[in-house]
């Protein structure tokens, strides 16, 4: 059989033609291109280094939640290469390459070499393919793991097709490696979870083909008793038309039968051995479901249609199916908006392939590629076009394996009708298709896509060009970086993935709220011109700033260039702190305040004021102590940092009227907790509206803080003691209009 033979000279030059061009295409560039690093990348690149560092998670928590196999395959790849953005890039790299080959084998196994050759080369060439194999992402993973525990399924499953070679006497070890390959495919990818619906719905597919095949059976049976055996001379006839019966795809009636008895058992066997492997994170994912986000997020169509409304779903099919051919991912992070999956010649033989797997839809090789490729699908069409090219990868290798079997359609029936002049014009044709795939997604990868602004903002080009910039600087220190992202899985990971140096000492804050003065009374400060400093905050430092470095890109581009200004950190808090220490601050534990004189309930206290044994209130400065209805209120507040904190804490300021009801507030902190170091002084700026009908009078004014994931306050600490969850400050007064 074609399937067991060697493969032959032309197979063999081709394959190492193929993978050629696909590590060309996957390692050309591949620490430029993509210009930068996605939030998702660097929480991957952090879990990676965590690894090396001894942390061994079952389930990642970083962000929304990572499957653990891609983090600690990036692990083994750095502990040879080091923790830097190739080691993580070229793990996928590695894992593209894999899903190729699985798919080559898949296909040569089930349809043949011509089918898997291009098939192969398809997966080379095509953008898609491309683009997932060179992002740090992990869901290349679940693509490779899938495509493996099909290929051993059906080295394990003979008897359905002419063209495969009994392999029962190891059937059962080949099913047991599917089962572990299905059960891994749980730690890779969320999509993934859906994927034993393949096995389970083929094995309802098996139990309906065999009723049908018992239902002929006993049909033919019968014409045979009532002609005499005329019915095995037209069952010859029908199969020499090419009629699709039973015997011209899968072997005689009487041998179908027994097919589902015979490897039911099989199916089941291999689904038990995936749900013991995958066991351990179920269980984990059970017992701490606040560990996954995500799933919340894009199960709700879902949730709506079991509660009978299918509008939601309904609307993303309908916006999803596109993607194949006419629509794609409208998103610049993965891919060129709009771009579909496949071009229009690839779409048409998808369209063709697709046609001969319907119409050969009772040989079970044809009937577990459609079913890998809608359940594949099935994720992207639920969860709408967004991030389709990571959403649908899973289905990758069907896609193009039913695209290649639309090819070897026309090239065998060119062959046919036209003879060797049919053959030659049928390779040149496709050659000639891949050779345009190839240089169509050259051109759109490197030309458009890695060239456009909203790449570059999406892999925050700047900040990695900011890494690069302290790696090339000499002297260790602090640096303070001004970012829209400061929190801890946003900006601070992918500087920890993008910085090779590990003599720097960094802070974090976003400039347009907040500002920081690191303890060392010297240091560097980055601000790019995405997070400039706010025009109240700008007087604190400038004057005891000097900028050594302007570092300008393109003039298209968001971040147009990022300043780095030398900072004389003592100076600026010899100039800040008397203007506000010694503020009027108390407490109370009313929650009701006179509308004449809301003072009259409060305990004045002195600054510094302990928050928790965490940080202290050194004053504040209510720039707006008078207000009209509607108008704007600006407090800047000063905290000294007394110690770390690994929870995210979060500042709030309220407004409250009489009866100690919130009628105006500001809750954030632009100094992530993470980050804190002790001593380090922070100002944050509180900026926010006042009610419309807000009527005149004088209004309390509490600030402290809480811990985000559950609202709990830290406490106010006063010789030693737990007093309250707030400080007052001075009153507002609201004016008339």
């Amino acid at each position: 059989m074609e399937s067991r033979r060697a493969m032959s000279r032309w197979e063999v030059v081709a394959l190492i033609a193929i993978l050629v061009v696909a590590i060309a295409l996957r390692v050309w560039r591949l620490g430029d291109v993509p210009p930068g690093l996605t939030h998702d990348e660097a929480s991957n690149g952090h879990d990676a280094a965590a690894v090396l560092r001894g942390v061994r998670p079952i389930y990642f928590t970083v962000g929304y939640g990572h499957e653990p196999l891609y983090p600690y395959s990036v692990a083994l790849l750095m502990s040879l290469l080091g923790p830097t953005t190739i080691a993580l890039r070229l793990t996928t790299v590695i894992w593209g390459l894999i899903v190729l080959l699985l798919s080559y084998a898949f296909t040569r196994y089930l349809f043949g070499s011509l089918v898997a050759v291009i098939t192969a080369a398809w997966m080379a060439l095509s953008f898609w393919c491309v683009m997932t194999s060179r992002v740090g992402l992990r869901a290349i993973t679940s693509t490779a793991t899938f495509a493996a525990s099909a290929y051993t399924f059906w080295r394990g499953f003979p008897g359905l097709g002419a063209s495969l070679p009994d392999a029962s006497g190891h059937r059962w070890f080949w099913w047991s490696l599917a089962g572990v390959f299905l059960g891994v495919s749980i730690y890779t990818y969320m999509a993934s979870r859906a994927m034993p619906a393949v096995y389970i719905l083929f094995l309802a597919y098996l139990y309906v083909l065999s009723l049908r095949d018992n239902a002929e059976a006993t049909a033919v049976s019968e014409f045979v008793k009532r002609d005499g055996g005329q019915g095995e001379s037209l069952s010859r006839a029908e199969s020499r038309s090419g009629t699709p019966t039973a015997v011209s795809v899968a072997g005689p009636n009487a041998r179908r039968a027994p097919v589902f008895r015979e490897h039911w058992r099989g199916i089941i066997f291999l689904l038990l051995i995936a749900a013991v492997v995958a066991a351990p994170l179920i269980g984990y994912l059970i017992a701490h479901p606040e560990a996954e986000q995500r799933i919340d997020q894009l199960s709700t169509p879902l949730r709506q249609a079991l509660h009978g409304d299918f509008r939601g779903l309904w609307s993303r099919l309908i916006r999803s199916l596109p993607m194949f051919t006419f629509r794609g991912d409208p998103l610049w992070l993965y891919n060129v908006p709009g771009r579909p999956l496949l071009d229009v010649a690839g779409g048409a033989f998808f369209y063709a392939g697709l046609t001969v797997a319907v119409l050969r839809w009772r040989d079970p090789r044809y009937g577990f590629l459609m079913l890998w490729l809608l359940v594949g699908v099935g994720p992207a069409l639920v969860t709408g076009p967004d991030a389709t090219m990571l959403r649908s990868i899973v289905a990758q290798p069907a896609i193009f394996i039913t695209a290649s079997l639309g090819v070897a359609t026309v090239t065998q029936f060119l062959y046919r009708y036209l003879g060797r002049r049919g053959r030659v014009v049928a390779i040149g044709a496709v050659v000639t298709l891949l050779m345009i795939t190839g240089v169509r997604t050259a051109r759109a990868y490197f030309g458009v896509w890695a060239q456009h602004r909203d790449v570059r903002v999406a892999y925050h080009h700047a900040l990695v060009e900011q890494a690069h910039y302290l790696d090339a600087q000499p002297g260790d220190g602090i640096v303070s970086l001004s970012s829209i992202y400061p929190g801890r899985f946003h900006d601070p990971y992918t500087m920890e993935v993008s910085l090779e140096r590990e003599d720097l000492s960094l802070r974090w804050f976003d400039g347009r709220f907040s500002l920081v003065f690191p303890s060392a009374g010297a240091g560097r400060m980055i601000i790019p011109s995405i997070a400039p400093l706010d025009n109240t905050l700008e007087p604190l430092l400038k004057p005891y700033a000097s900028l050594v470095h302007t570092e300008r890109f393109r003039p298209d581009d968001l971040v147009t260039h990022f300043d780095v200004y030398r900072v004389d950190t003592d100076s600026a808090l010899t100039a800040l702190l008397p203007s506000v220490e010694g503020s009027p601050v108390s407490w109370s534990l009313s929650d009701t305040f006179p509308v004449d004189d809301p003072q009259s309930v409060h305990k004045t206290i002195s600054t510094p004021v302990d928050f928790g044994g965490v940080v202290d209130l050194v004053g504040y400065d209510l720039r707006t102590p008078v207000v009209r209805p509607g108008g704007n209120v600006e407090l800047l507040s000063v905290w000294r940092i007394r110690d770390r904190l690994t929870r995210e804490a979060v500042a709030f300021t309220h407004v409250l009227d009489q009866e100690g009801r919130v009628i105006g507030q500001m809750d954030r902190l632009d100094v992530p907790s993470w980050h804190w170091e002790p001593g380090d002084v922070f100002v944050q700026l509180h900026r926010f509206s006042m009610q419309e009908d807000t009527q005149p009078g004088l209004y309390a004014v509490e600030v402290g803080l809480y811990f985000r994931e559950n609202a709990r306050r830290i406490p106010v600490i006063v010789e030693g003691v737990s007093v309250d969850d707030r400080i007052l400050l001075r009153p507002l007064e609201v004016t008339g209009q």
